[in-house]
């Protein structure tokens, strides 16, 4: 083997390392006399002084290399009898098999193969009998991202087509994360992907000209922080997956490592999450467990015989390890700057340069079906375009079309327990709202005494209003008629609710131990439920119980909110067993985005009614707050484009309008569609792209709209029209830069 020269390419090393030192050190075990070439396009990257290298091959970075001669003396190396090449980095990959058309030595995948299993579509997952968890390009309308947020919980991955993933929670982390990407890939390479909970493993195999040569499992074991693999089991691969794994790759004459990495959900689903056509990092630790895959891949490529190693063990760990820099590739000083290491991504190698240069004018985007046509305002018939705005409207079009669903969805619930909606007054309180709550003999839902004076004047009655929130206590000291129910937030409020009589009924609202929040009682402490369960069993003047669980559904997504309807369940049927406590009231809250109302809550509520009785059959009346889902969609905001922007050479990319988050505060936390008019004519939705709305205050956060494209070229003058301005935004909207100041 003293004539084998193999490059390997790839081989920094930091706790997201690339995999050339686990490949070289598998190959030296199995071929020692071989020569080793570390490959890297930066002198920086910490693999060149690994002692398992000959020689290095330092190469200038992408954006300087003369790729048509670099690819010249890479044929060459090929040429050699027992030359190979195998590459760590998956840009450069894609590009060697452009270059060298399947070499028999060039041990990376074809282009068709490497196409077949690239993110986000991965048309390979149904051969390998997997599921791709559901994603949009994150260039998709700011609306269904929104959407795909809810759907998963916010709990979301934005990635990049070759390389990095990073969490996003909520919407405003969401654009915080495709910013921080798109510095570095291009932003047609990035999506937002749903996360799946389960078991992670991985299919770590090679393959030669379409044959499989070896394919192992690896379960994690321990994980970074990043979620990179730093211990784990190593066992054959399953005889279905193995099959299924042989199949793929003689489809597409794999040549090369390939590692499939996939979650497991509870269900025993396989979701498969990527597969990368390289070797990963951690695949030395492979070799010690008996499968030097690296060794079987050159073997095959040479006609070499190599030992079967002699790895025993079943695990592996990964330890910290200091080395001697080389002293001809001294390391460059530190300079005092942020951007003292331009690297973008996850490795020195420079290869959002490489993606950059090789980009074809025409982009390999994601082909996804169109969406259905929005329907236009019925008011726009009407338009015209206001004197001065910014300026926000009414239209109760589309609250009347929620309330009539809801109407008749509650037509569709059995008689007992009778499902009751209640008007959310901090929503928006709006007279209009309220009347359209007193037509239908709805309640009202109050946080103070000044809300609940407020639904006295618009025409409820007390014995129709529910008191809630943190300053139940207050109603201590109120001296009108008792509203219907009150619920306690604390043991303390509680308490003080048992000793008045300003209330038909007590209530307690649960605090979920599934989701953070700040609100309800924590009978995770023994000694709270003790004392809670205690009160109860001492409260006997002859009114009802109830309880509470309340927690924005658009946060958690419907299945973890049923999820708390549950955990609440639990927690009352606990205390009624514990304290002998009955509930006639059980309030299922709000926090419900417009379309999920109707779409997942209303065409299940008569199963959660019935869930319910099943669990609590003293219940006599469920609570429903639909606010934010009706008051929402109430109101639109007019505002005027003052001035279009040139961020970068080749598009205008933000528009300045004269309204700002002062009458638009929750424009950070979610999406809105957006009308663009000009002289009165409707020139169109907007949909996704790279622009974005700013506001017109001194604020950094003053951003109404990320991510959106418009249908014709914007211009100063024209008009925006901000659907989804009810609700919070109404309520919560303050006067700021107008010279005006709340106490005014």
């Amino acid at each position: 083997m003293k004539d084998a020269t193999i490059a390997v390419s790839g081989v920094h090393s930091d706790p997201d390392p690339s995999p050339g030192i686990g490949v070289a050190r598998s190959l030296r075990e199995a071929f020692p006399e071989a020569a080793l070439y570390a490959v890297d396009y930066d002198v920086r990257s910490s693999g060149l002084h690994h002692p398992v290298f000959d020689s290095l091959l330092v190469q200038p970075v992408w954006s300087e290399l003369d790729l048509e001669t670099y690819s010249l003396q890479i044929l060459q190396h090929l040429d050699q009898p027992a030359g190979c090449w195998i590459s760590g980095l998956d840009v450069e990959s894609e590009w060697l098999a452009e270059v060298a058309r399947e070499h028999p030595r060039l041990l990376v995948p074809s282009t068709a193969a490497q196409a077949s299993v690239r993110k986000p579509v991965l048309s390979c997952a149904p051969s390998l009998g997997m599921t791709v968890p559901e994603f949009l390009p994150a260039s998709s309308a700011p609306t269904d991202l929104h959407a795909l947020g809810r759907r998963s919980g916010w709990n979301l991955w934005v990635k990049g087509k070759y390389h990095e993933a990073y969490r996003a929670n909520g919407f405003a982390d969401l654009w915080r994360q495709i910013g921080a990407l798109a510095l570095h890939w291009p932003r047609e390479d990035l999506f937002v992907q749903k996360h799946v909970t389960g078991l992670e493993r991985s299919i770590v195999f090679a393959a030669y000209k379409g044959r499989l040569l070896g394919a192992v499992e690896v379960e994690k074991r321990s994980v970074t922080s990043q979620g990179k693999t730093w211990a784990a089991s190593v066992t054959a691969a399953p005889t279905d997956i193995a099959e299924r794994l042989a199949h793929l790759v003689a489809e597409f004459r794999w040549t090369g490592g390939g590692e499939v990495e996939f979650v497991r959900d509870s269900g025993g689903r396989d979701w498969l999450i990527d597969l990368n056509p390289r070797f990963p990092a951690y695949i030395y630790g492979v070799t010690l467990c008996g499968h030097n895959l690296p060794a079987c891949l050159v073997g095959a490529a040479l006609g070499l015989e190599h030992s079967p190693g002699h790895g025993s063990a079943k695990q592996f760990i990964r330890v910290v390890q200091e080395l001697p820099v080389r002293e001809d590739h001294p390391l460059p000083k530190m300079v005092q700057s942020d951007a003292a290491f331009p690297s973008a991504g996850k490795h020195p190698s420079f290869q959002p340069q490489l993606v950059r240069r090789l980009r074809k004018r025409e982009r390999d985007a994601i082909v996804l079906p169109k969406p259905s046509p929005v329907a236009l305002p019925g008011f726009l018939k009407r338009w015209q375009s206001p004197v001065h705005t910014p300026l926000r409207f009414r239209d109760f079009e589309a609250a009347d079309t929620i309330l009539n669903e809801l109407e008749k969805s509650l037509a569709q619930c059995s008689i007992r327990p009778a499902v009751t909606p209640a008007l959310s007054v901090k929503t928006d309180p709006h007279p209009a709202l309220a009347r359209s709550f007193l037509q239908r003999g709805w309640w009202a839902e109050v946080i103070s005494l000044r809300e609940l004076e407020w639904a006295l004047r618009l025409g409820f009655n007390a014995s129709s209003i529910v008191f809630n929130g943190p300053r139940a206590a207050e109603l201590t000291a109120y001296r009108g008629q008792p509203v219907a129910v009150a619920f306690a937030d604390s043991v303390e409020a509680l308490e003080s609710l048992m000793a008045t009589d300003r209330c038909d009924a007590v209530g307690l609202r649960v605090r979920p131990n599934a989701a953070t929040s700040r609100f309800g009682i924590d009978f995770s402490d023994y000694r709270i439920f003790d004392r809670v369960a205690n009160g109860l069993a001492r409260f006997r003047d002859g009114r009802p119980l109830g309880i509470h669980m309340h927690f924005a559904s658009d946060v958690l997504g419907f299945a973890q909110w049923q999820d708390l309807v549950e955990h609440t369940l639990a927690w009352g049927g606990a205390l009624a067993q514990a304290s002998g406590a009955d509930y006639s009231i059980f309030d299922l809250g709000g926090g419900w985005y417009s379309d999920d109302f109707l779409e997942q809550l209303l065409p299940n509520l008569p199963a959660l009614q019935a869930r319910i009785e099943l669990t609590l059959p003293g219940v006599e009346k469920i609570l429903l707050e639909p606010g934010k889902a009706v008051a929402s969609e109430t109101a639109w905001l007019a505002t005027r484009v003052l001035e279009v922007r040139t961020r970068h050479a080749d598009c205008d990319s933000e528009v300045v309008v004269d309204a700002s988050i002062a009458d638009l505060p929750m424009a950070a936390d979610y999406a809105h569609r957006v009308l663009h008019l000009r002289d009165d004519t409707v020139l169109g939705w907007l949909t996704g792209g790279q622009q974005r709305i700013l506001g017109s205050i001194c604020m950094e956060t003053d951003v109404l709209a990320n991510g959106v494209a418009f249908p014709k070229p914007v211009a100063a003058g024209d008009v925006l029209l901000f659907s989804a301005a009810g609700g919070y935004n109404a309520s919560m909207a303050w006067h700021f830069a107008s010279g005006v100041g709340r106490d005014t």
